[in-house]
């Protein structure tokens, strides 16, 4: 008895591991993939990445590591690269169905993915906007071994290939350790800061020093933010939860310049060694703006797909407070889009120039494109 389930067992790891790997990409306009995947999400799909057919960018740094916001919960999707590569990044990812997301016809693909059949790959088909896919009737496999790149006749694009996809997990782990450690070290060397103006606090307006507000944080989960308290204890009583502006008559004559000089923010390094926020990343927001600009905007809600930060893309553009909400949730989700370990480098760089001089005039950045509801 014991000796068959041994060969039945046996013969069932070997039939697993005789199973093809299967290793899915998304091709599509942005628009029509996010309605796509969204219909996938929640399923074990092992979906790698994803080529975008809806628009042409230069090769460069700008072109690398980009990303594609699928929904608040889910991580961004690595973009692999434009259309016109498709056949040198199947084969490096070692892809072996293509599905292609579509809202309409797009016969100028259809030449070029019909050479991907021709070569063992699996291609479907699948208008969004209807009945999600039927994931059995597509044969997608999910319980198997760990993927292998394929090999390739050039052996730039197997570095470049395999480069791109390693860097994805392996930022986001380099981007929380920089969390862990800069907060940290900031903490220990902001200490007499935090005494002094603790001290100045309750011998100027009384307690508490501290003051913490709900905010939406990754996936929409809520957390506390915490500041220093820089306006009245008794501030929204009267006006109920209202945007923060750069002359509020709410703060306190200590809390104006802990205002001006952003000494009111610090605490939240206490928020990113927790894991709550990130150095950078899309500002968080209060519950009840949330809500209501989820409503205005519909792409609003993909800010949440990334940790929250302390600093970000659009506020060292001037977009913060009172200021316009379409173009913040543009710099935002731009990026999302292009998001790397380096450009968090960069965006700290430019935080302290914007605190030390307002400086928010940069002719070196790109200004994002109109992003797709």
């Amino acid at each position: 008895m014991n000796d068959s389930l041994e060969i039945a067992g046996a013969d069932r790891v070997a039939g697993l591991a005789a199973r093809p790997r299967k290793r899915i990409v998304v091709v599509g306009a942005p628009r029509d993939a996010r309605r796509l995947l969204r219909d996938l999400h929640a399923r074990p799909v092992p979906i790698i990445g994803f080529i975008d057919a809806g628009h042409h960018r230069k090769r460069g740094p700008r072109a690398r590591d980009r990303h594609l916001a699928v929904n608040s919960r889910a991580n961004p999707l690595p973009v692999l690269g434009d259309i016109d590569r498709v056949d040198q990044i199947v084969e490096i990812a070692g892809a072996t169905h293509v599905l292609v997301a579509h809202s309409r016809p797009r016969k100028h693909l259809r030449p070029r993915l019909a050479r991907l059949a021709d070569g063992g790959v699996s291609v479907h088909w699948i208008a969004v906007g209807g009945e999600p896919p039927d994931l059995a009737e597509l044969d997608l496999d999910v319980d198997a071994p760990a993927p292998v790149l394929r090999p390739t006749s050039d052996p730039r694009s197997i570095a470049a290939g395999v480069d791109r996809w390693l860097w994805t997990d392996g930022a986001r782990l380099a981007k929380r350790a920089a969390d862990v450690l800069i907060s940290a070290l900031l903490l220990t060397l902001l200490a007499p800061l935090f005494l002094l103006v603790a001290l100045v606090i309750l011998l100027t307006d009384g307690g508490p020093i501290f003051y913490t507000q709900e905010r939406v944080g990754q996936g929409g989960r809520p957390f506390r933010i915490i500041k220093f308290r820089s306006m009245r204890s008794d501030a929204e009583a009267a006006t109920g939860p209202v945007w923060a502006s750069e002359q509020d008559a709410r703060c306190t004559r200590f809390g104006q310049w802990l205002r001006r000089s952003n000494v009111d923010e610090t605490p939240q390094l206490f928020n990113v060694l927790k894991g709550e926020m990130s150095l950078v990343g899309p500002r968080p927001e209060r519950p009840v703006f949330v809500e209501r600009f989820r409503a205005e905007m519909p792409d609003y809600n993909l800010r949440h797909a990334v940790p929250c930060g302390m600093t970000g893309w659009a506020q060292v553009h001037g977009w913060r407070g009172r200021t316009s909400l379409r173009k913040r949730v543009q710099y935002d989700l731009d990026y999302i889009n292009r998001w790397s370990f380096w450009l968090d480098f960069r965006i700290l760089f430019m935080t302290v120039q914007h605190v030390a001089w307002g400086k928010i005039s940069w002719n070196n950045s790109p200004t994002p494109r109109k992003t797709e509801p």
